[in-house]
């Protein structure tokens, strides 16, 4: 029962980052012309085994590493939601390069840090946000 817990929590806080790193960059961007490997399959080539977290971390670069393993220490839960976590710090490093202020980025990113204090005690949303703000400028923001 606690595992289906975390899982469900853990597809909360995806939905909320996803929301959450599409609103952190500026409105005029056009969307990104890549498309994601589960995008790019074929429809019925689905996997049912996840890719192994060895050669997903291999793929980060050493500021991802390093950012994910601050967020990892504050106490906030990255082992499930890394990519789109890292996503969220580009995204909040967008904000800092357009001129968002800490409140405007926080404001931004509340329902993604309100989810994670929900799911971690003894965390508020502020500190989380702040904690996302930190690493991501001590890390990732150029």
């Amino acid at each position: 029962m606690t595992d289906t817990r975390y899982r469900v929590l853990a597809a909360s806080a995806i939905v909320a980052v996803a929301t959450v790193a599409g609103a952190c960059g500026t409105g005029g961007e056009a969307p990104d012309s890549t498309m994601s490997a589960a995008a790019a399959a074929e429809p019925g080539s689905r996997t049912s085994e996840p890719t192994p977290v060895s050669s997903r971390t291999a793929a980060r670069t050493d500021d991802e590493q390093e950012f994910l393993a601050d967020l990892s220490g504050f106490g906030l839960p990255t082992e499930m939601t890394a990519d789109t976590t890292v996503e969220v710090g580009l995204g909040i490093c967008r904000g800092i390069a357009d001129g968002a202020d800490t409140e405007t980025i926080l404001d931004r990113i509340r329902p993604l840090t309100s989810a994670i204090a929900a799911q971690s005690p003894g965390l508020d949303t502020a500190a989380v946000g702040g904690a996302l703000i930190e690493a991501s400028r001590n890390h990732l923001c150029e």
